[in-house]
């Protein structure tokens, strides 16, 4: 322990050293002012005054990215991990807190999102003083938000692998062809190449959906004629209640719709295709009371969803 108190300590502030890390970790001030929803002067001022501080360059420039010098590299290290730990005691503070004035934060696959309003209305009607803060985002956001650990707890297509999480099944998810209840294709028997002249819709790049379905339409040597390219389950929705065309989406999201006899689920040979919801959190997340059991509540409903869409596909 130093017997006198350091340059840093009496003079350096947590915001500048959260500015600090976030443009080290992006190699960006442009990505750091907004992720921190700053002015790209404010970024650059605060990095300007710890390295006063210090008396020392912290970065250098090289083309449009910037990059740690050794004095930088040495704070940097310090910095990330004293932000650590001051979110892991925001944590155990919060798990202390309990269900009074406590809050829950979680990031969902926007396929989830239909069945989670729900719960959260269940949650608060028992726990009206925590506050629920739901983002909804396709797996591209959702991986981001897992690296900077942004919210408590994540609902995903599935666990990422590369990054060190704790996960575990919440509900099944199938995936299949859908269209309008009207279409002439609806109660056939078909083949995927049936499909190859039907107009499809198809989700937006960086959605998991279409990810998973890049990699079976290859497979199968199969190309759908794209018709329109949509950002989002609502979207598809709509397109197939207007018949604009045929699509491969979650069953759960369209529940309402097939029991309504609105869009129907095709009969095609190798679908659907069997996929899961999970719940996932960065290892060594100490997670609150409340948001403990709002995830009891969750898995209760997940094992109720996945019950209601058997039925409808067997």
């Amino acid at each position: 322990m130093p017997e006198k108190i350091s340059v840093l300590a009496r003079n350096a502030t947590l915001r500048q050293l959260q500015v600090f890390e976030s443009i080290a970790r992006h190699n960006s001030f442009t990505k750091a002012a907004e992720e921190l929803h700053l002015t790209q002067p404010t970024v650059s001022m605060q990095v300007k005054k710890l390295a006063d501080i210090l008396d020392t360059p912290l970065f250098e420039q090289i083309g449009r990215k910037v990059y740690l010098t050794g004095a930088g590299q040495a704070l940097y290290d310090a910095a990330d991990d004293i932000l650590r730990k001051l979110s892991f005691a925001e944590q155990k503070i919060n798990h202390l807190k309990g269900f009074s004035g406590g809050s829950v934060k979680f990031s969902v696959i926007s396929t989830a999102q239909y069945f989670i309003p729900k719960v959260i209305h269940t949650f608060t009607q028992s726990y009206p003083d925590v506050t629920v803060l739901m983002r909804v985002g396709n797996k591209e956001n959702l991986l981001e938000r897992i690296l900077a650990n942004k919210d408590d707890f994540y609902i995903l297509g599935q666990p990422p692998e590369e990054l060190n999480v704790t996960s575990s099944q919440l509900s099944v998810n199938p995936l299949a062809f859908v269209a309008n209840a009207k279409h002439p294709l609806v109660g056939k028997s078909l083949k995927i190449e049936d499909l190859q002249d039907e107009p499809f819709l198809m989700r937006e790049t960086g959605s998991g959906i279409r990810a998973q379905l890049e990699k079976v339409f290859a497979a199968a040597h199969f190309e759908p004629r794209v018709k329109m390219v949509l950002g989002g389950n609502e979207a598809i929705r709509l397109g197939l209640l207007q018949n604009l065309g045929i699509s491969i989406t979650s069953i759960p999201t369209l529940m309402d719709e097939i029991t309504q006899n609105e869009i129907a689920i095709l009969n095609v040979q190798g679908f659907p295709i069997h996929r899961h919801w999970y719940l996932a959190y960065p290892k060594g997340k100490v997670l609150s009371l409340a948001a403990e059991k709002l995830i009891e509540l969750l898995q209760a409903e997940g094992q109720l969803l996945s019950s209601k869409a058997f039925n409808k596909i067997y």
